[in-house]
């Protein structure tokens, strides 16, 4: 059964062992859902930095980076881990993809009152519970109706607070392609016409769309996802200057060079050095 169940009291979510170090930014094969006990955390999902208290549930989908930049010492929080295979099981699994979809992409994190923040942490500490007993038949069919209950709130959660952003489920739908496509294919295709053409929209009116709801333009997705991906390269890998460039499709290692340079300042000879001197 491929789900975890974590708490966290030391305020480092850096220290769970099934996250990726990439660099700076990390990312998980799975389903992460975060509540917030007590303290805080700033945590940068997709370039967009949110601040994480009590009362607030974070949802990270998996793949999508992210990075810890600070926390309090009284950080805690409840994290539950939920592989893809999960949502395999049973005849539920296509409402809850929709739901968890909507939430990684539409919003991430959502206040929650106090009263269901004290009910996802019972639900999380009777699960703690349940994964500590011997596997058995009835036993997974529990955990499985506890996971339902808990992602089917999450996505309760989400349609009481979508409706303040004023987005049509039209719209809704062209981010959550946008981004469902961007993440798998930014390194092949940063044109905002060919992202137009695989959603069935014009380019004017994604990028239209993609303002409203992000507030940036798709090409700016687009070129923070190549800066992130040639970071973590920079940082993670020894290979060239030339490999990587040609591995995030640039015509040329100078046209890479040039682009880093003008968004952090310096050459991506000048970023490792410093990434290397950091360690």
């Amino acid at each position: 059964m491929d789900i975890s169940i974590y708490d966290n009291y030391s305020g480092a979510l850096r220290d769970f062992d099934f996250f990726h170090i990439d660099g700076e930014y990390k990312t998980c094969d799975s389903l992460l859902t975060i509540i917030c006990l007590r303290g805080y955390a700033t945590v940068r999902l997709r370039l967009h930095d949110f601040r994480l208290t009590r009362c607030h549930s974070l949802i990270i989908g998996a793949g999508i980076p992210f990075h810890i930049v600070n926390s309090s010492p009284d950080f805690h929080i409840d994290v539950i881990r939920v592989g893809e295979s999960v949502f395999d099981v049973g005849s539920y699994d296509t409402v809850i993809k929709k739901h968890i979809l909507r939430l990684t992409l539409d919003r991430p994190m959502n206040k929650i009152s106090e009263r269901k923040t004290r009910m996802f942490h019972i639900i999380h500490s009777y699960l703690k519970v349940l994964m500590r007993e011997k596997p058995d038949y009835y036993r997974d069919i529990i955990v499985f109706e506890y996971i339902k209950i808990f992602l089917y709130e999450a996505g309760h959660i989400l349609d009481e607070t979508t409706s303040e952003m004023n987005l049509t489920k039209k719209e809704r739908s062209i981010t959550n392609s946008f981004f469902h496509l961007i993440e798998r294919g930014f390194k092949q295709n940063r044109k905002v016409e060919f992202y137009a053409d695989e959603i069935g929209v014009s380019a004017k009116h994604l990028a239209l769309v993609i303002k409203k709801t992000t507030g940036k333009h798709p090409s700016e997705w687009m070129e923070n996802y190549a800066l992130l991906e040639a970071k973590k390269l920079l940082k993670s890998t020894d290979d060239s200057i030339q490999t990587i460039s040609y591995d995030l499709n640039f015509a040329t290692p100078s046209h890479f060079s040039r682009f880093f340079k003008a968004k952090t300042g310096l050459t991506p000879n000048e970023f490792r050095k410093h990434s290397y001197q950091e360690k």
